[in-house]
């Protein structure tokens, strides 16, 4: 399994709950070769998954749209955007910045141009960068994209990234995201806590990804503790929320049993200062 091949899954797990995840569009990536690989991801991992993930775009979709319409438009720097469909969601007057690897980057560009003509997705202001954040610096990341920052204020997003990614790329990212953010701006983050390295679960997830991994394409299991978020320079945390929770909150019909039976994600929102 590469790294693409996770944003077709995670797609597809929000077009199965839509009512939870409120992306309507995420359909749109759903394919056959998709479909046959998700039953045995569910049941060789956990079958809760579809609906976490649909958690996770729900508790961003809203800190977006409250973020956006409290500013009245600004710019969403989605790193990492896989085939997340946030933008289409939001009013019109949010400019998108989407960043990935170049085969993500082009397949999408093509597909919402593509769909957008045939009026399946609403016309929104998209630009596309392909940045590998492992091998760029610090200044070249930023110089690619502050001039691509047309309208203030902006909400940095960096969703199912940082699993894949060592900690110095990890702390890179955030000396980035402080050189393209003012007073105010944010920026919405998800990591798994150290904790969950020792459930069944997260075991089960390593194994999966072991046994369908390309040889070529490595990939960091990272963990990271709620300290790492407090001690970011510059910024402060305004919101905390795990999918444990959210669950209580969007999909009370789900039987969530505990946090340990789950790969419980944590969502993380910081501030400029």
């Amino acid at each position: 399994m590469q790294v693409h091949e996770t944003a077709f899954i995670i797609s597809t797990y929000r077009s199965y709950h839509e009512e939870i995840s409120q992306d309507f569009y995420s359909k749109l990536w759903n394919n056959d070769a998709t479909e046959a690989l998700i039953p045995e991801i569910l049941e060789s991992v956990s079958q809760d998954e579809a609906v976490l993930h649909s958690l996770r775009n729900r508790f961003f979709y809203e800190q977006l749209s409250t973020f956006f319409k409290k500013n009245n438009g600004g710019t969403l720097i989605n790193f990492g955007s896989g085939f997340s469909m946030y933008q289409f969601a939001l009013d019109k007057n949010v400019t998108t910045i989407e960043i990935d690897k170049k085969d993500i980057i082009t397949y999408k560009k093509e597909k919402v141009e593509y769909w957008t003509k045939l009026g399946k997705l609403p016309d929104r202001d998209i630009q596309y960068i392909s940045i590998d954040f492992n091998t760029c610096s610090v200044e070249e990341v930023t110089n690619i994209i502050k001039p691509l920052v047309k309208k203030q204020p902006t909400f940095i997003l960096l969703e199912g990234v940082l699993f894949f990614l060592n900690k110095e790329t990890s702390l890179k990212l955030f000396r980035i995201f402080n050189t393209l953010q003012n007073k105010g701006d944010r920026i919405g983050s998800v990591s798994y806590l150290p904790e969950i390295e020792n459930t069944e679960v997260y075991k089960r997830l390593l194994h999966y990804f072991d046994s369908n991994n390309d040889t070529n394409d490595s990939f960091n299991h990272q963990t990271i503790p709620n300290s790492f978020y407090g001690k970011i320079k510059e910024y402060t945390l305004k919101n905390h929320i795990d999918e444990f929770e959210l669950a209580k909150i969007y999909a009370k019909e789900h039987s969530i049993i505990s946090k340990d039976h789950i790969l419980n994600e944590n969502m993380y929102v910081l501030e400029k200062l």
